[in-house]
């Protein structure tokens, strides 16, 4: 038994000493290749790859207000919807973003920044432009204005609601006019003018003073809202009978407050500031007065200054009619 297992241990230890061997020949053999192989052949492609930011610059300007805060929104290849990038900021001089390489359309102008003030009284803004692969794009200046007050309506005549064309209307701040126009010939009109007068106290409307009526005076708040729409009715209300002949009044010749003496006729030549083209109407009228309806005439006897006319000897309803019918 002992024998056995002696010849066991003689069997391995040899193994082991011949595998020594043979590990340790091998490892001072020489390499395979001894000199170093050249391969002088050029490669058939050759690949290179760049790759760099957008910067984007666009200088901002203020005309008179600047809003507290700004935001800035770029879209890119003609969408409108879903912006690259959005940066809210305080108002400032230059607007800086740096963006990808390779999203901007390099072709056409279908790149976009929306400026959108963050203030009521300013207008938004948009910018497009055309993009490169990558680089500076140093943008023209934008100006950022305060949004236009806009007044719009139509001119008609009060007693019968017509159109009243080529009415002269004007806003005016005390009596300095800033914009004029005149409504066309459907009677509509529109006036703008800047938004830093929104807040103004002594803003106003004023239609109608090419017309021989009184013009039609309002007081305007574009504090609520910069957009206002009011039609403007000019003239008698309908209680005045017709017919009812409009004029422009510079197509009236006669002064009113002037005097107009017979003795004119009599005064030497040199007296040039006197009217002498006279023509004496025997048992004329006093003035022209009235364009009411015979209630209305009485109406405005009874209370008007002059109450001596007030009694019924001149007032009498019945009187007037007698003396419409029987002209002296």
């Amino acid at each position: 038994m002992l024998k056995i297992f002696f010849n066991r241990i003689v069997l391995i230890a040899g193994s082991t000493v011949i595998l020594g061997l043979i590990v340790g020949c091998s490892a001072f053999r020489g390499p395979l290749y001894p000199d170093i192989i050249y391969n002088n052949r050029q490669p058939l492609i050759s690949v290179t790859y760049e790759y760099g930011e957008i910067e984007l610059i666009l200088p901002i300007k203020y005309d008179a207000a600047v809003p507290d805060n700004i935001l800035f929104k770029v879209f890119t290849q003609g969408d409108t919807l879903h912006p690259v990038i959005s940066i809210l900021q305080e108002a400032p001089k230059e607007f800086l973003a740096y963006l990808p390489q390779g999203v901007l359309d390099i072709q056409n102008s279908t790149n976009l920044i929306k400026i959108l003030p963050q203030d009521s009284n300013f207008d938004p803004v948009s910018v497009r432009f055309k993009g490169i692969r990558f680089g500076r794009i140093l943008m023209q200046p934008k100006t950022i204005r305060m949004g236009q007050l806009i007044v719009s309506g139509n001119t008609f005549l009060n007693n019968n609601d017509s159109t009243l064309a080529s009415v002269d209307i004007s806003l005016q701040s005390y009596d300095n006019i800033i914009h004029e126009t005149q409504s066309n010939g459907s009677g509509y009109f529109q006036l703008a003018i800047p938004g830093e007068y929104r807040y103004a106290k002594h803003l106003r409307i004023v239609a109608g003073e090419n017309l021989i009526f009184k013009p039609y005076t309002k007081r305007l708040d574009f504090s609520r809202d910069r957009k206002l729409k009011m039609d403007i009715g000019l003239g008698p209300s309908d209680e005045m009978k017709e017919p009812l002949y409009m004029t422009n009044k510079n197509n009236v010749h006669f002064l009113l407050r002037k005097k107009i003496l017979k003795r004119n006729l009599n005064k030497p030549f040199w007296k040039f500031g006197l009217e002498k083209n006279i023509q004496i109407i025997n048992d004329g009228g006093w003035h022209f007065n009235n364009l009411y309806s015979p209630e209305k005439i009485s109406q405005k006897l009874k209370t008007f200054q002059h109450s001596e006319f007030g009694s019924k000897e001149f007032s009498s309803v019945d009187l007037i009619k007698t003396k419409i019918k029987k002209p002296r």
